[in-house]
């Protein structure tokens, strides 16, 4: 167990709080756009349903602990920036919350002052009227900055979520439907912040209807009935709080934006022009940057060659380098650094330059070639394998060797091509790609779904009807060689390695990893267990399988320092029947 780092902590917790805070604006943008048909069906759905999540103490906890700690760590992050140099994405969102907060500091603070504070209630009927009581110019005008406010927030939820879901799917395996379907997520992305701007517009019109309406049935004027609505919402000794909220967020607003740039011209000036490291390479070349610069991007702001496969994330230990002197102290290894050193085994004094942030001048040394010839195999993805979760199945035969020492060579290979040909048809038919044949062993992948659950239940259909037609096939073997062969299947899923790997020609896509070891050795342990298959609990969870009908027991993997829980099936043949 590693303990975590506090940069990794605070990344965790700016993700967490990101995520409440999108689900509550999906679910809020999507209350608004219930206007389109009628401000009484906003708020019935506002009050039966977005309210009793939202308005429940621990919804409120957690939203308001939510937008506290995302506002604190994002403005964070903006005010540290050592640098201008930022993707059009990254200034859009920086940019866009900074505006909207303009308008949502008024929301917020009107918002918990009515309700938490005084006890009032707070309704569409309420905000429209607020804004329709209000001079036309003033209205259009809120009208058109609570409609950007909308789309400024939304952008800049959708931007960090797209970008975070893209990265687990990439290079974790994790959400690769989002990859799988992104014309779903694009519609999503594109109807909620209409319907809520469309909301908004028919709301306003609705109340403006309803408001000459009532203004004929109860003999009244315009402004006096939504002066009665204020009157049933709002308790008396809030309004004078209430109407100072507008002139005070207007006060210092600039101010604050003032403040935030001038901080952030600051830091990039300090960053540019002082509090400057030397990182020293062998052959006398240097780099000029500012601390906290990793070594990597020192790198690659020289223009110096330095491998890094993962890109810059800790995922590898590629961009590895050999510390050769340093001044002062250097920063300890963070929570990546240490699972990829204590992995691989490296000593002291060798870092990832990925994850190395000096703030003293450095001599290192890069300790993988960066022009060697293995560089040129990127564009084969040799070097860009991604990590994802894949179902790995090995199939091998039992005393193969003594069967061959019978028989003649053109009869061994005759018989290995029978029984690679039936398990082969048998993996491809079921979504499997032979990754290898290892003498009289086969090694299969299954990631060709989305879904973990049907990858692992084609593996094990693979097995089932493997070992049903091998049983076909040791009864034409009885009769043409009066042999038979006897094979033992494992079944493990998990995280691996998938890329291209190999050399000139003989190049393959194949998987790399632990998990790949352990479906190696579950294989091995129906020799122990004289049985035909033994899987992952993991795996028969994943395929339904009814493991009452088997035995399950926890055994010690060579390499593995806790316990796996497998399945051990003596006859592979009947487990589709116990499929559920």
């Amino acid at each position: 167990m590693f303990k975590e780092d506090f940069s990794t902590i605070i990344r965790k917790i700016r993700i967490l709080s990101g995520v409440i805070l999108f689900a509550y604006v999906i679910m809020h943008l999507s209350n608004h756009s219930l206007n389109i048909f009628s401000i009484e069906l906003a708020d019935n759905v506002r009050e039966n349903y977005f309210a009793v999540i939202w308005q429940h103490p621990v919804g409120l906890v957690l939203l308001y602990s939510s937008l506290f700690a995302h506002l604190i760590l994002g403005f964070s992050s903006v005010l540290t920036r050592k640098s201008f140099k930022m993707s059009f994405k990254d200034w859009v969102q920086i940019i866009f919350p900074i505006l909207a907060l303009l308008f949502l500091a008024q929301h917020i603070a009107a918002s918990f002052i009515i309700t938490k504070v005084f006890g009032g209630s707070e309704t569409y009927s309420l905000i429209f009227a607020a804004i329709s009581s209000s001079e036309t110019s003033k209205m259009i005008m809120d009208a058109i900055f609570y409609s950007l406010m909308i789309i400024f927030i939304w952008t800049h939820g959708v931007i960090g979520l797209d970008a975070y879901l893209k990265q687990q799917a990439v290079h974790h395996g994790k959400y690769s439907f989002y990859i799988s379907y992104p014309s779903i997520f694009k519609f999503i992305y594109w109807i909620v912040p209409t319907g809520a701007v469309f909301g908004w517009i028919f709301g306003l019109r609705e109340m403006s209807f309803i408001a000459q309406i009532k203004s004929y049935e109860i003999a009244t004027t315009v402004p006096m009935y939504f002066q009665s609505i204020f009157m049933k919402h709002i308790p008396m000794e809030a309004f004078p709080v209430v109407m100072a909220i507008e002139p005070i967020v207007r006060k210092y607003y600039p101010l604050f934006v003032l403040f935030v740039v001038v901080v952030c011209v600051l830091n990039v000036v300090r960053a540019r022009f002082f509090g400057r490291i030397i990182v020293s390479y062998p052959g006398g070349e240097s780099v000029s940057v500012p601390k906290g610069t990793s070594v990597l991007e020192a790198s690659r702001i020289g223009k110096i060659p330095h491998q890094s496969i993962c890109g810059g994330r800790g995922r590898c230990t590629t961009c590895r380098i050999k510390v050769l002197s340093h001044e002062g102290e250097i920063p300890k290894p963070n929570f990546h650094e240490i699972k990829a050193i204590e992995r691989v085994g490296l000593d002291d004094n060798v870092r990832l330059a990925c994850q190395l942030k000096p703030t003293n001048s450095i001599t290192v040394l890069p300790l993988l070639n960066p022009e060697n010839q293995l560089e040129t195999a990127r564009s084969a993805r040799a070097l860009t394998g991604k990590e994802q979760e894949t179902v790995i199945l090995f199939v091998d035969l039992r005393d193969f060797t003594k069967l061959s020492e019978k028989k003649l060579p053109y009869d061994v290979v005759y018989i290995l091509n029978k029984y690679y040909a039936v398990c082969g048809e048998i993996i491809e038919k079921n979504g499997g790609r032979l990754d290898k044949f290892i003498g009289d062993g086969i090694m299969a992948i299954f990631d060709a779904s989305d879904f973990s659950s049907e990858n692992c239940s084609n593996a094990v259909n693979s097995a089932s009807e493997i070992s049903k037609n091998m049983k076909t096939l040791n009864s034409e073997m009885r009769v043409d060689f009066s042999e038979e062969m006897r094979f033992g299947m494992g079944i493990h899923a998990g995280s691996t390695i998938v890329g291209l790997m190999g050399y000139g020609k003989t190049v393959t896509e194949t998987a790399v990893g632990d998990n790949v070891n352990i479906a190696s050795r579950l294989e091995e342990l129906t020799k122990t267990y004289k049985c035909e298959l033994v899987i992952s609990k993991y795996v028969a969870d994943k395929a339904n399988i009814n493991k009452e009908n088997y035995d399950l027991k926890a055994v010690d993997i060579r390499g593995r320092k806790e316990k796996l829980e497998v399945v051990t099936i003596e006859d592979a043949s009947d487990l589709s029947l116990a499929l559920v």
